[in-house]
This record gives C-alpha cells, sequence and structure tokens, in this order.
C-alpha cells in the first residue's frame, strides 16, 4: 500500500504543478518587461557638462539634469523611462518601445534656453522670466496654432516692450530664431505671441518644453544604441524560437540517455523554466535579448546537474549495487561538485555585473538567478522526485536508468581505460601549443576585429528586407556621409537581408536618420536601422574593464578552486583557464570575426562553466586518491587516467547539452547574438578539450616535480 501511496504523492505533484503552469504561464510572460532591444527603442549614456566655463559637476546638479530629463521624456509619451545618475558626470537613458526615436533624442538633448534679444544682440529677458506653465497654445483669428507667453512679472516686461518701442524683438530657441516682431505698443498685460508653428502637436510639444523648463547642463552623447520596433519583434520571435529548438532537444536527449530519471529531470526543467519566468515577473527586471540568450544557455547548465548526478547512479548500477543504494551514493558524492561547479559560475557572472554594460549586466543577473533556481528545482526538487518514484519499488531494473545487463559487473576502475590519456599528454601539449602560436601569429598579422564597443565609431545594421548589391548601399552611404570613412558593406542574416558597416568615427544620429530614409526610399519601408555608437572615451574604458573583468574572474575562480582543493589544482586551473580564453581569441583572429562587449560575455561564462568539468574530473582525482594509494608516480599517473575515463561521459555529456542550446541559438537566434553564440561554441570546444587533455595532465607535470622533490629528501 505504501508503495502506491508514493506514486499517488508524485503523480498529485506533477499535475498540481502542471495545471499551475498552464493556468498562469501566459499571463506572467505577457507581465515581464522587455528590453529596448526586444521591442525597440533606444540608450544612451550622456556625459554632464556645466553650462558656464569653470563651473564643477555637482550631486544636485545631476539629480536636476535627471529629472529634466524624465520630463521631456514624459512629454514624448514614453512609459516608464529608465533614468540613471552613473556618478560622477554621468547619466543613462533608456527608453524602450518608442517609434520615433529621432524626435525624442532630439526633444532630451534640447537645452531649450529661451531668450528674448534686441536688435544689438543683447538678451533681454530669458525662460526662466515666464510664470509657472506660463506657456500655452492658442489660436489667431485663422484657427492657426500659435504659443501664449505668460510673465511671471508683467512690468519687467512692459519695461522692455518700452525701451524698444519700434524696434524689434527677437525670441529665441537655443539658437533658433522662433519670431522677430517689432514692437509697435507698450505690451503691459505681461503676455507674448510665439507664432509659425506648423501644427497643433508641434505648438503643445514646444510649450510642454518651454514649462518644463531649460536644462541647466549641456547634455553630450558618449554611447548610443538603437534598434528599430520591427527588428525588436523579429529578434524576439528569432530568439525565443531558438530556445524553443534547443530545449526540445536537450529533452529528448535526456529522456534517451538516462530514462526514468531522464524523464524526471525533463519535469523539473520545465517547471525550472516557469519559476525563472515567475522570478523575472516578481523582480519586475527587463528581460533584453542578451537576457533571452543567457536564459537559454542556463537551460543546458540547470539540466547539467541532473547528468552529475545520473552518471554518478548509472556508474554505481555498473558496479552492482541496487537502484536504491546507486540513487542514495550518487547524490551524496555528486552534491558537492554541482555546488563548486555553481559557485565559479557566479563568480564569473558577478565580474560581469560589476563590469558589463546595461545589457551585459541583465545577462549576468539572468545566469545567477537561474543558477539559483536550478539548485532548488533540478538537484532538490528532481532528487525528491526520484526518490519517490524509487520507494514505490516499481523502478527497480537498471534499464529503468539507461543501464543494460550486460554492463552490470564487479570491475576495477583501471578496466575502464580506453588509452593512456596521462602517458600521451605531451602531445596534447603540443596540439595546445601549435594553436596558440597559430592565433599569435594571426595577431600579428591580422590583429582583432574591434568592434565599436573597444575602438569608438558607429556600428550600423540595415535591415533591407530583399536583395540587394551591397555597392549600391555604399554609394548611398558615400553620398550621405561623405566625410567619414566606413567599413566595406557586408551582408549577413540568414538569407543575407541584412548590410552592416563600421564608421571609423562617431557619426551623427541626423546622419543615420538620413540614410534610413534613403534606404526606404530605394527599397520600400520594411528596411529599418539599429545603431550602436561610441565615443572614444568609452571605448578606452570598455577595454580596460573588459581585461580587468578576465583577469578577476579567473584569479577568483583559482583561488576558490585552490581553497577547495590544493595549491596545483589552483595552478592548473589558471593554465586551462588562459587556454580556454585564448583559443577563442585566436579563431577570432582567424576568421576575422568581429568582437564587442557580448564577446566578453561569452568569454566569462566560458570561464565560469568550462571550470565545471575540471572540478567533475579534479573531485574524482581526489576521491581516487583517497582509496588507491599513490606510492610512486607511475601510480599516481594511473589514478588520474582512470579519474579521466571514469568522468568521460560525465565531461562530454554536460557540455554536449549546453553546446545543444547554443548551436539553436547560432543557427536560429537573432543576429545581434550570433558572434554571442560563436564565442561560446569556440569556448565550449576549447574548454571541453582542456579539461580533459590539459588541466589534469598539467597537474600530474607539477606533482612530478613534488615526487622528484621528496624522492631527493628521502
Amino acid at each position: 500500500m505504501k508503495k502506491w501511496s508514493k506514486l499517488a504523492v508524485f503523480m498529485g505533484v506533477v499535475i498540481v504543478l502542471s495545471m499551475l503552469m498552464v493556468a498562469t504561464t501566459t499571463k506572467i510572460t505577457e507581465k515581464i518587461n522587455l528590453g529596448l532591444d526586444l521591442q525597440g527603442g533606444f540608450e544612451i549614456l550622456y556625459k554632464v557638462e556645466p553650462l558656464h566655463p569653470g563651473a564643477e559637476i555637482s550631486t544636485d546638479l545631476l539629480k536636476v539634469t535627471a529629472t529634466m530629463i524624465e520630463k521631456r521624456v514624459n512629454i514624448g509619451g514614453v512609459k516608464e523611462p529608465e533614468v540613471t545618475i552613473e556618478n560622477p558626470d554621468r547619466i543613462r537613458v533608456k527608453l524602450a518601445g518608442v517609434t520615433d526615436q529621432e524626435t525624442l533624442r532630439n526633444l532630451i538633448g534640447k537645452p531649450a534656453v529661451l531668450t528674448f534679444r534686441d536688435e544689438r544682440g543683447n538678451t533681454v529677458m530669458e525662460g526662466y522670466d515666464l510664470a509657472p506653465n506660463g506657456a500655452s497654445v492658442d489660436f489667431d483669428e485663422l484657427k492657426r496654432p500659435l504659443i501664449i507667453l505668460k510673465f511671471a512679472e508683467p512690468q519687467k516686461f512692459a519695461d522692455v516692450t518700452k525701451r524698444n518701442l519700434n524696434k524689434k524683438i527677437a525670441i529665441y530657441l537655443d539658437d533658433e530664431m522662433l519670431t522677430n516682431p517689432v514692437i509697435e505698443e507698450v505690451i503691459t498685460s505681461g503676455s507674448a505671441q510665439i507664432r509659425g508653428q506648423h501644427s497643433v502637436e508641434e505648438a503643445k510639444q514646444l510649450a510642454d518644453i518651454l514649462n518644463s523648463g531649460a536644462l541647466p547642463s549641456k547634455l553630450v552623447e558618449l554611447q548610443a544604441n538603437s534598434v528599430g520596433a520591427s527588428l525588436g519583434a523579429m529578434a524576439l520571435q528569432k530568439t525565443v524560437f531558438s530556445g524553443y529548438v534547443g530545449f526540445g532537444v536537450v529533452l529528448l536527449f535526456m529522456l534517451w540517455v538516462y530514462r526514468m530519471p531522464g524523464m524526471i529531470a525533463n519535469l523539473t526543467l520545465v517547471f525550472f523554466t516557469y519559476v525563472c519566468l515567475l522570478v523575472l515577473y516578481w523582480m519586475q527586471a527587463t528581460l533584453t535579448l542578451t537576457g533571452i540568450a543567457g536564459f537559454i544557455l542556463s537551460v543546458g547548465m540547470a539540466v547539467d546537474a541532473n547528468i552529475i548526478t545520473y552518471e554518478r547512479i548509472q556508474e554505481e548500477l555498473r558496479s552492482g549495487k541496487t537502484a536504491l543504494s546507486a540513487f542514495r551514493t550518487g547524490q551524496r558524492r555528486s552534491f558537492i561538485t554541482i555546488l563548486d561547479s555553481h559557485v565559479t559560475t557566479v563568480i564569473a557572472a558577478l565580474v560581469l555585473m560589476a563590469f558589463g554594460s546595461s545589457s551585459i549586466q541583465g545577462f549576468s543577473i539572468i545566469l545567477i538567478m537561474t543558477l539559483i533556481v536550478s539548485l532548488f528545482t533540478n538537484v532538490f526538487g528532481s532528487r525528491w522526485l526520484l526518490s519517490l518514484l524509487l520507494k514505490t519499488n516499481l523502478f527497480m531494473k537498471p534499464h529503468w536508468y539507461g543501464v543494460a545487463e550486460q554492463d552490470i559487473r564487479e570491475r576495477e576502475p583501471a578496466k575502464v581505460i580506453k588509452f593512456d590519456i596521462v602517458k600521451r599528454r605531451r602531445s596534447f601539449y603540443i596540439v595546445s601549443t601549435s594553436i596558440m602560436i597559430l592565433g599569435l601569429c594571426s595577431m600579428a598579422l591580422f590583429g582583432l576585429n574591434l568592434g565599436v564597443d573597444f575602438k569608438a565609431g558607429t556600428r550600423l545594421d540595415m535591415f533591407i528586407g530583399r536583395a540587394f548589391a551591397t555597392a549600391d548601399i555604399g554609394t548611398l552611404i558615400q553620398k550621405d556621409v561623405p566625410d567619414v570613412k566606413f567599413k566595406p558593406i557586408t551582408k549577413f542574416g540568414s538569407n543575407n537581408e541584412w548590410a552592416t558597416t563600421t564608421f571609423e568615427k562617431p557619426i551623427a544620429k541626423a546622419q543615420i536618420e538620413m540614410i534610413q530614409n534613403n534606404l526606404q526610399h530605394n527599397y520600400g519601408n520594411k528596411v529599418s536601422t539599429q545603431e550602436s555608437t561610441v565615443d572614444p572615451i568609452i571605448a578606452d574604458e570598455m577595454v580596460k574593464k573588459a581585461a580587468m573583468a578576465v583577469i578577476l574572474a579567473a584569479i577568483g575562480i583559482t583561488v576558490y578552486i585552490a581553497l577547495r582543493f590544493q595549491l596545483l589544482f589552483g595552478i592548473a586551473c589558471v593554465i586551462a583557464l588562459l587556454h580556454d580564453v585564448f583559443v577563442p581569441l585566436a579563431l577570432f583572429s582567424v576568421f576575422q570575426i568581429e568582437m564587442d562587449l557580448t564577446f566578453i560575455a561569452a568569454i566569462l561564462t566560458i570561464v565560469g562553466f568550462s571550470i565545471n568539468d575540471t572540478i567533475v574530473i579534479f573531485d574524482r582525482i581526489r576521491e581516487n586518491l583517497r582509496t588507491m594509494k599513490a606510492q610512486s608516480f607511475e601510480d599516481l599517473q594511473e589514478i588520474v587516467n582512470v579519474s579521466l575515463w571514469q568522468t568521460m561521459r560525465r565531461s562530454i555529456f554536460t557540455v554536449l547539452t549546453v553546446f545543444i542550446t547554443v548551436l539553436a541559438i547560432a543557427l536560429y537566434g537573432s543576429e545581434g547574438v550570433h558572434h554571442f553564440s560563436l564565442a561560446l561554441i569556440f569556448g565550449l570546444v576549447s574548454g571541453t578539450y582542456s579539461s580533459i587533455f590539459i588541466a589534469a595532465q598539467v597537474w600530474v607535470t607539477l606533482k612530478k616535480r613534488e615526487f622528484a622533490l621528496h624522492k631527493k629528501m628521502e
């Protein structure tokens, strides 16, 4: 009776959770905030400069300027603008869901200094002389819109008109003259008019600007990223589809390899996805394109916890243990390995959060969140569900766990060895050294194809939507931007419907607007653009931050490994990590693939993830050293070799699930994360190779010197 009650609990939990997910998932996903790269919009980093030379930028000035920017954004009708101060002198503005980006960017950056000037050009009155909300829209006798200005001190304006009777007083907004009337009589009513507005909307916007007041400082664009609304929707659709593909293949893989435990892993993986979406909604976090890529990546990483446990269970079953005994041993011995791998990935993600841009920070937040959630769903949750089924005594046969009967026999670990990896370590050193030399030669000859994030300029991606000739696009751009050099136009995208180029210097937003208008004139209204502009100051900071991020992540992970294992393990990890970082760099140089900030995010993800395999191997080496005595260096080589082959399937399968999801992103995801996925693919292959063929071998080489030293002392 007890076994049926356990089965009933299992079925009840699955049914209740399924009903909960079906009932609420759609509502949750609809309420998750999407970033500007998924619904269109722009992000600009402004440098705040004082209006008067020599003045200082204070915290109060930054706050006032940020408040004024919010007022301007509200005038443009944008919902939930994000305006944040970045000390000591910067303000970041993020606006998602914007359709008319050019107008709003002009509106934000417009100083809106209202001045009244006499015929000599002297300023006789200014905008701060207006009464509160002193600008309003009215109509003349022909029903044309005009703006009525009310002054706080009517007598002051009367004195100005008296001194300039029968003379002109021009009204300027910044350096643009709005009107230049002749004062025919002294105006005592304390009001003036601005004519010449083409529409009611234009007049209302100008009145709102005047009522909000002039900016108390100058705004200089240091960095800008913009995405058209149609491109954002397209990026969302393609990247989500890639997620479905990767998710589906991972589910089939787990079911095929692990049978009944694989089914449980799939159930917890579905629930993991639901909980992550729920947490995103509770956090009111903004989901960006790189965030979705990180979410898809986390699916492969979450199921790794199951693979580490299930591989250990299969290993125990093959050694002749019962299913229940194998489960208990497997979950006990695999947990610390899972925890170590999560900690190293979190270290890399924390560094990303500290040094990355806003979109990269979003990626790191999602990565950390998914790692924490996976501990509860794919570690504790899956183990609890599996224990329920085991206690029913209905699933005790090894085939339920993917183990064939003929594979169950008592055997020594050494018999697992296919060939001696450790003794061939010099061959693997030569392969890695050859790759590094090739990479160094490529970097010396061709350099790295750095994107605008690292060398300043403007990258312009143009969605054409139909067949085009790159020469025609280049000719059109040359006419619109004749004074700035740009790279040859190249095609990309699944159907080569995209064109891209990079300008050596940042170009004005008006020039980008002109290029888009001319492209639409030649190729239709489907044409849309996305821009990334970086000032040289920001590019220099990005290079320094990227280098610092990689160094700190490597140091943090190495220190953790050295503390958890021993110093020589930590040194071996440093060498393997340098290998894992260098190989993608070399390949990007050889193929001249453009490097941007997402490349750094990929590298740090690799640094955190590739160490997972190394931890699995080191953990097994440490475990075997407790039971298999290493009296000589030859004994040590055998123990390491045994450990490598015992964990071989585990090492390959943990990478394979992540590789599946990354490959899905590369094949079906948005063009915005294509380079990110390529860097991950290169890094995953490099990381797997270094974990199996480099890290443990380096540790053996270091231990050889230790053995030699002990021998001399004896």
